[in-house]
């Protein structure tokens, strides 16, 4: 090894960097000016993480050694504290570039290099390098180790949040202190959602990468079965195909109960009638009031169904059907199910036979609607 007179091995000195806090402090200043991420960041904090890590890394480059456990762990906490303070992986690799970028250059202009042939600097800089690399390995194993644990901290807390506000169980102080954790706004509206769907796990991920499903906007989280929580009133995107997506109405924080009971019953709708997609309560009109009164579904039904006892009922019931839907237009009716005007007449006339009712008396027409709706639900077997 050198001796400091320029043997072809020759070691580094801890002095052609200078002062190695001063050096710390002037990484300090580049790291805030140019990755955002290092800004908010104390100096008190930043510096003494910086000087470690330059005094782990320049240890071993004058030893001419691999880092050593202890090194390694130091590493390892540094990549971890990285991840406390929210500094991406990405930002984090670009802070360490310019550490070892800032000390090649100060090697390489300091005095004790000088005189030295171009040899024994690459040698002394591949030494560095080394040992960049194996840090590089222990800190972002670190930093992703931290970020492990630090998502399931905010998952659990998420999860927490999205419980208390199904249940209204939180006084509003605690409520509103655990939003800001997780970060929500405070004087923030949302609308409450629940989706059902075949996939929880799946259709979870793809709305939290909406940013009207994430903080500050919303929440999104599993409970029941179901995925839950609070979004952006304003996000009107469809959800994933097969999606039963039932929206509430829009409310502060302290109103998400009553909210998420309306998403609740959207969605159960949408689901009995086949109508993936967004959905609110005024989209589905009356049919979540179909689903939600089974004496008057009952009711209806052995009124205006039961009679229809007849070997055509299924095509009867399906014409009347029709014939509410196109406004009480027989010509309109036949148009659509490709019969014969006298045929839409014919059947129309067998179910007010049948049933004593007429079909032109408003009253009746919306309560056979309703019959004829709560039958498919009895169908599916609802």
């Amino acid at each position: 090894m050198s001796d400091g007179t320029g043997s072809t091995h020759p070691r580094l000195r801890s002095s052609a960097i200078g002062d190695p806090v001063a050096f710390a402090e002037h990484i300090r200043a580049r790291l805030q000016s140019e990755i955002p991420a290092y800004r908010g960041i104390a100096t008190e904090s930043l510096v003494p993480s910086i000087a470690g890590a330059l005094e782990s890394l320049i240890g071993a480059t004058v030893g001419d050694r691999p880092l050593d456990e202890p090194e390694l762990t130091r590493f390892r906490e540094y990549g971890a504290l990285r991840a406390e303070w929210g500094v991406s992986l990405d930002a984090m690799l670009r802070g360490w570039q310019i550490v070892v970028g800032e000390t090649i250059e100060r090697i390489g202009t300091s005095q004790d290099w000088a005189t030295r042939p171009g040899a024994a600097l690459i040698s002394v800089l591949g030494s560095l390098l080394r040992a960049s690399d194996a840090a590089t390995v222990a800190y972002s194993s670190g930093h992703r180790e931290a970020e492990s644990q630090i998502n399931r901290r905010l998952d659990n807390r998420r999860d927490e949040m999205v419980r208390a506000l199904a249940e209204g169980s939180l006084p509003a102080g605690e409520l509103r202190r655990r939003a800001q954790y997780i970060g929500l706004r405070l004087d923030g509206s949302y609308a409450a959602f629940r989706a059902i769907t075949a996939e929880p796990e799946h259709t979870e991920w793809e709305l939290r990468q909406r940013p009207g499903f994430r903080p500050p906007h919303g929440v999104v989280a599993l409970l029941d079965g179901d995925v839950v929580g609070a979004c952006d009133p304003r996000d009107a995107a469809p959800p994933p195909p097969g999606v039963y997506l039932g929206i509430g109405p829009e409310c502060p924080l302290e109103r998400m109960p009553h909210s998420l009971h309306i998403a609740g019953r959207v969605a159960d709708t949408a689901r009995l009638f086949g109508k993936p997609g967004r959905h609110t309560l005024i989209d589905l009109g009356v049919l979540p009031a179909v689903v939600g009164d089974s004496d008057i579904g009952a009711a209806v039904v052995a009124r205006y169904i039961t009679p229809i006892h007849t070997a055509e009922a299924g095509a009867i019931l399906a014409t009347v059907d029709a014939y509410l839907a196109a406004g009480l237009n027989a010509s309109e009716t036949g148009h659509r199910l490709y019969l014969h005007h006298n045929t839409v007449r014919y059947r129309l006339s067998r179910f007010e036979e049948l049933t004593g009712a007429s079909l032109k008396d408003p009253h009746v027409a919306q309560q056979v609607w309703w019959a004829l709706r709560y039958r498919e639900l009895d169908a599916d077997g609802s």
